[in-house]
């Protein structure tokens, strides 16, 4: 393709600083010269000042952002009515796809109103996130363009929410039959998804590995084993219901041989009931996509703490955690979930799985003491095979299905 002809638009019910895979297909559209515009949210937290930062550094992009909060508090109030209104009619939503999208978010409706607004037409509109599915697929039918959608999560099987599920599997069941191309995060997250179309083996359904850059990552370095085991978790917040208060109890028995890092956001209950008192634990606060990369050279151990039993996404997903784990070469302790299993049963030298179970996980952490200098010391070659499997690869087979439908 001719990529300064072409124009992608990006539907995301998020903002790129908390949604990183959007953020690297932004940036590999606007490396190759497309004209990037981008359709997000202002979410009036700690993104807000990383969100500028990517707006200067993405200087070329055309950026358009709603408002999540109450402003303007009339087209707030509306959104809001309507996704009540919406969800009290499950007959219905199960039937039309405009109140399926209403029911599953009111930023549905906010992102509906600004393709109506919006007269400027694209060559191709790829939606990040259920809520911005709807959108995408109602301006590609209105100026006939190709649309695809990423589906970074296995939604139907997401959250505890029934009506969100019910509207997520509705809307990929009717749009991904009309999309130029769909991609996913996970083979097992692809295989769901072919079941509710009957699409298996289409070439239009492709794997993008939720993966980075490796060249992002710091190289591992040649020192030996440090006093203690260095080992981290990172999400945008520490809160509970992501496994940690699960295992810090078998952590405790080792305080004076580990250090446990947590990235992120601190929730205040949190905070209090489960770190304070624990001088093992440090939180250094969130950090930007590139500096948490960089910053995962210091550690022995990364945790990948998913619990397949809170959700059947759980159980599908490979989180951003333990791709960058993998990339960084860290050695990647991972709970027992179909998809981390078959990530580790591939790539055995990189890994183990275990059990949330205070003992189970208790007697990996002592192994993983007992052979602490051959851990740290394979973290180079590691390294070395993670990086063959970093973006650099992946954005290769994205970047030529976007030829495959531009041309």
């Amino acid at each position: 393709m001719n990529p300064d002809q072409k124009k992608i638009l990006f539907l995301t019910s998020n903002n790129l600083a908390c949604n990183p895979r959007c953020l690297k297909e932004v940036r590999l559209a606007n490396a190759i010269e497309a004209k990037v515009t981008v359709v997000a949210f202002n979410l009036h937290n700690w993104t807000d000042e990383k969100e500028k930062d990517l707006n200067t550094e993405l200087g070329k992009v055309e950026f358009h952002y709603l408002d999540a909060g109450r402003k303007p508090f009339f087209r707030w109030l509306y959104g809001s009515l309507l996704e009540r209104l919406s969800r009290a009619l499950p007959p219905l939503f199960r039937r039309n796809t405009y109140l399926a999208a209403l029911a599953l978010n009111k930023r549905s409706y906010l992102l509906y109103q600004w393709i109506k607004r919006n007269h400027a037409r694209y060559d191709l509109i790829i939606a990040h996130n259920p809520p911005a599915f709807y959108a995408a697929a109602a301006l590609a039918k209105r100026t006939t363009t190709p649309f695809a959608l990423d589906i970074e999560d296995f939604h139907p099987g997401e959250g505890d929410n029934k009506i969100v599920r019910d509207c997520s599997g509705y809307l990929m069941r009717r749009f991904l039959k009309e999309t130029a191309y769909s991609s996913f995060a996970s083979p097992l997250i692809k295989k769901y998804s072919e079941a509710l179309t009957n699409e298996a083996g289409s070439d239009r359904l492709l794997v993008i590995d939720n993966t980075f850059l490796a060249s992002e990552f710091s190289s591992a370095p040649e020192a030996p084993a440090g006093e203690k085991l260095q080992i981290v978790w990172f999400s945008q917040f520490i809160d509970y219901e992501r496994g940690l208060e699960k295992v810090l109890p078998s952590l405790d028995r080792f305080r004076d041989q580990v250090a446990l890092t947590l990235i992120g956001s601190p929730r205040e209950g949190f905070f209090d009931k489960e770190i304070r008192n624990r001088e093992y634990i440090s939180c250094p606060g969130p950090l930007s996509q590139a500096d948490l990369h960089r910053s995962l050279g210091a550690f022995d151990i990364g945790l990948a703490l998913e619990d397949g039993t809170v959700d059947l996404n759980r159980n599908l997903c490979l989180t951003n955690k333990i791709w960058s784990y993998y990339l960084a070469g860290l050695y990647i302790v991972a709970t027992e979930t179909e998809a981390q299993r078959l990530f580790l049963q591939d790539r055995p030298r990189h890994g183990i799985c275990t059990s949330l179970s205070g003992e189970l996980f208790a007697a990996t952490i002592a192994a993983l003491l007992a052979q602490k200098e051959s851990v740290c010391a394979g973290r180079k070659e590691r390294q070395s095979a993670a990086s063959k499997e970093g973006w650099e690869r992946e954005s290769i087979l994205l970047e030529k299905k976007w030829t495959e439908v531009l041309r």
